[in-house]
């Protein structure tokens, strides 16, 4: 009887380990649903990643062609500075904003 009960309990501390095992294989730290988290936030940092590349891609043309070009340079300097010729004039008009000036 005692050698029936030694098996039974080697083999309910093999189940609970083993158990334990699975546990820890799953909802650990570095489980596997961790695993897979980290694999689809991989996958969005790499898409990140490309998509900045092809910006700073953008960017380096656009800055030679500043450097080559001093025309594309002199638009870059009207539009967003705001400069004009001396042969220019400078209309400023104020926004509209959605609700102003409607009659109710």
């Amino acid at each position: 009887m005692g050698k029936r009960l030694g098996q039974w309990l080697f083999w309910i501390a093999g189940v609970i380990g083993l158990s334990y095992m699975a546990w820890n294989l799953t909802f650990s730290d570095h489980g596997y649903l961790v695993y897979q988290k980290e694999a689809v936030q991989l996958q969005q940092l790499k898409a990140e990643v490309s998509a900045l590349k092809v910006e700073r891609e953008r960017l380096a043309k656009e800055v030679l062609r500043f450097r080559d070009d001093p025309r594309a340079l002199e638009e870059l300097v009207h539009r967003e500075l705001g400069y004009v010729h001396p042969d220019e004039y400078m209309v400023i008009m104020p926004e509209q904003s959605a609700g102003k000036g409607k009659v109710k």
